[in-house]
């Protein structure tokens, strides 16, 4: 921050630097949603392509320290996450494909590529689909990975992302159900494809259903490419079911239906939080059910681990205020990255997991966390309150150059 060449009092100049810095790092960042209707986890031969450079240059492929140090609580408080979702339910965007391209956008429609040329300069080269989790036999799977190479006509780097639709055969509308990240492609290079995998939870009957890609150029908002079953027969009579349909799954009476994440503090300014509140809301069929929650953490490309349990609540049909909430933050072991979470929901009298949910929460997905070891000030105030860091650089004053000034002045009407 620099200070005017206008002298300011030194209590106010002080005092709002000091201020300022304290509103920024303790800016709350909230998420909240409910169980979605399709999961969805990328994975990508590259993972610089998922992250911005300085992300990247933030996020370490090290492990999470075994001996990691952290503290959690865990209590049940009245918050409705219910009525909070209503409303953010209220904001979301359309979600049909119709609706999405009838939005109005200020970017400009081509890049100067695609305008200088007769044909669109990136393309979709070539899908493939791998279906799995069919548990019950019946030929229709639960779980869709889509694979897509990008590849561009020139030999030069481009920033893209893609939206993913689908729709049973028959339907005439398309269904939007994933946005990529932004990751980058280089000409035709057969190593830049991306894959997007999803788990069905609710919403798909047993049927043959089609795949639909919009892609686009990051920083243009026309469409550059369109990919279906028409363009490769791979993205068309995808025998799918969701996961509801799995005679094989145990249906459980109590769930998780609520999931609201809270990052608090990043001292650093560098997007990645030190402390974070999960909370989430449990409806049962039954009157009242009591309960115990287990968390578990993982980073893109470890497995899940073990991180703390609740203590035991009990939980009122489908009350709205009986929200479980977990309170943590990280003290050293825990290395710069995005986080997933799982909640495991067990029957306190029997041991029973009642639910088991992560990717169907997208607030429980990528969240930016460090622990506090790595979430330090990259300039640290330290008294006196002197320090020229506190000064504009050429034609300002630093505290000690006012202070000073005011001394050479007092000293010569001494003299006088």
């Amino acid at each position: 921050m620099k200070i005017a060449k206008t002298l300011l009092p030194l209590s106010i100049t002080l005092s709002s630097i000091l201020f300022a810095g304290q509103a920024l790092a303790e800016q709350t960042q909230v998420r909240i949603a409910g169980k979605s209707g399709t999961t969805s986890v990328v994975e990508t031969k590259k993972d610089s392509d998922l992250v911005s450079d300085s992300v990247s240059s933030k996020a370490t492929k090290e492990p999470v320290d075994l001996n990691r140090t952290s503290s959690y609580a865990s209590k049940q408080v009245t918050t409705n996450l219910k009525a909070e979702l209503q409303l953010e339910l209220d904001k979301s965007p359309a979600k049909t494909r119709s609706e999405m391209r009838a939005k109005k956008s200020e970017l400009p429609e081509k890049s100067e590529k695609s305008m200088s040329s007769s044909m669109n300069h990136l393309y979709i080269y070539d899908a493939s689909v791998y279906l799995s989790e069919d548990y019950d036999a019946d030929g229709y799977y639960t779980k869709i990975s889509v694979n897509f190479d990008v590849d561009a006509y020139y030999d030069e780097h481009y920033d893209v992302y893609a939206e993913l639709f689908i729709r049973k055969n028959g339907e005439s509308e398309w269904t939007h159900y994933y946005t990529t990240n932004v990751f980058s492609i280089y000409g035709d290079n057969t190593s830049d494809d991306y894959t997007v995998t999803t788990k069905l939870n609710s919403g798909f009957p047993p049927g043959r259903y089609e795949v639909l890609i919009d892609l686009f150029e990051y920083g243009y908002s026309g469409v550059v490419d369109t990919f279906t079953e028409y363009d490769d027969p791979d993205l068309g009579w995808l025998p799918l079911e969701d996961k509801t349909y799995e005679s094989g799954n145990v249906s459980s009476d109590t769930w998780v239906s609520t999931v609201k994440t809270e990052i608090w503090t990043d001292n650093d300014n560098d997007g990645f939080y030190r402390d974070f509140t999960i909370s989430f809301d449990v409806d049962t069929e039954q009157s009242s059910r009591d309960v115990y929650a287990v968390l578990y953490q993982r980073r893109p490309g470890f497995s899940w681990e073990y991180e703390t349990e609740t203590a035991v609540f009990t939980v009122v049909g489908a009350n709205a205020d009986d929200v479980i909430s977990i309170d943590a933050e990280w003290q050293s072991g825990y290395p710069t990255d995005y986080y997933d979470f799982r909640i495991e929901l067990i029957d306190a009298n029997t041991g029973e997991i009642l639910d088991d949910v992560s990717s169907e929460f997208s607030p429980l997905l990528e969240v930016p966390l460090e622990d506090a070891g790595r979430d330090t000030q990259s300039t640290v105030v330290n008294p006196p309150p002197s320090s020229t860091s506190y000064g504009s650089g050429g034609g300002s004053w630093s505290l000690l150059g006012v202070s000073l000034l005011g001394l050479f002045g007092w000293a010569r009407r001494k003299r006088s």
